[in-house]
């Protein structure tokens, strides 16, 4: 029983549920590009990243020594308001009982600088004359 939930953006394989699910599964894969100057040649995003193929480890856990006793005294979830500005990237807002909830993001951030901040932008790919010099993080969620 759920009176009021306000959400302002949901995107990005982001989940809002509400009610009982077995399983969810969230998966998003992400390539943003920044750049000081307005280029784009074509066949950006084509590449094989190594961030987006891995394999991510799995803790193992040992479930056979855990115990858990519950005592449901009211078989409902009760919620009177709740109030989120934003869930994106494989995130999850449930209101309801599940077995198991999986996600995973994957972004990678790429900031291209031109080496001469006053250079002209080229209309092709850039020359010797303008460098571009690559600042890359990855976040693995």
């Amino acid at each position: 029983m759920v009176q009021l939930v306000h959400n302002e953006l949901t995107s990005f394989s982001a989940v809002l549920q509400i009610g009982d699910s077995k399983e969810i599964t969230s998966r998003a894969k992400v390539l943003a590009v920044q750049r000081q100057q307005e280029l784009f040649f074509g066949n950006e995003g084509e590449g094989n990243f190594p961030l987006f193929t891995n394999p991510i480890p799995r803790l193992a856990m040992d479930t056979t020594s855990w115990q858990m006793n519950k005592l449901n005294e009211s078989p409902a979830i009760s919620v009177r308001t709740i109030r989120v500005l934003a869930i994106s990237f494989s995130s999850v807002v449930h209101i309801g009982s599940t077995s198991t909830i999986d996600t995973e993001a994957r972004v990678k951030h790429t900031r291209q600088l031109a080496a001469n901040s006053g250079a002209k932008p080229a209309l092709i790919a850039p020359q010797s004359s303008i460098r571009i010099i690559k600042d890359e993080s990855s976040c693995l969620q």
